[in-house]
């Protein structure tokens, strides 16, 4: 990744949020390229992954609850839902008071797949850091906490 940024896109406004925000998003799928560059090692597809995710970091989900957390159909949920269970990754009960509803539940096995994909992209990103001082990491990590409470609201 070079140093230097896309423009902003004809029309966006050109204030100083607008502009952060376009770093932001440029940085973000850089940063995100370089730490799935392992994920293909999990044997799962991105999609999955995600799922798996929202499982591991989140709990239980209803497979409407998923679809939604995914921004994908219920077909498609259905999909990875099968795919995952049928790589004993999840496993579905029904919901207790409405037995209309499936709940998906993320194994053990499916536990341990994420968390070694997710050490990876640890590993992976740390190395990009290690040219950084100490100082600089600070800088890094108050960055990202003020990210995240904005993504808070």
């Amino acid at each position: 990744m070079s140093g230097d940024l896309p423009p902003l896109p004809p029309g966006s406004p050109r204030t100083k949020r607008h502009r952060v925000a376009n770093a932001l998003n440029s940085t973000a799928i850089h940063t995100l390229r370089a730490a799935r560059v392992d994920d293909s090692s999990t044997g799962l597809t991105p999609e999955r992954l995600s799922l798996l995710s929202v499982l591991v970091y989140s709990g239980p989900a209803t497979m409407s609850a998923l679809a939604r957390a995914e921004q994908v159909s219920p077909p498609a949920i259905t999909r990875i839902v099968t795919a995952l269970e049928a790589a004993g990754l999840v496993r579905r009960e029904e919901v207790p008071h409405d037995r209309r509803q499936t709940r998906v539940i993320a194994t053990a096995a499916g536990t341990r797949v994420l968390e070694r994909g997710r050490q990876a992209r640890i590993d992976r990103l740390a190395d990009t850091l290690a040219g950084l001082d100490p100082g600089e990491l600070d800088q890094v990590s108050s960055a990202l906490a003020l990210v995240r409470r904005a993504l808070r609201g």
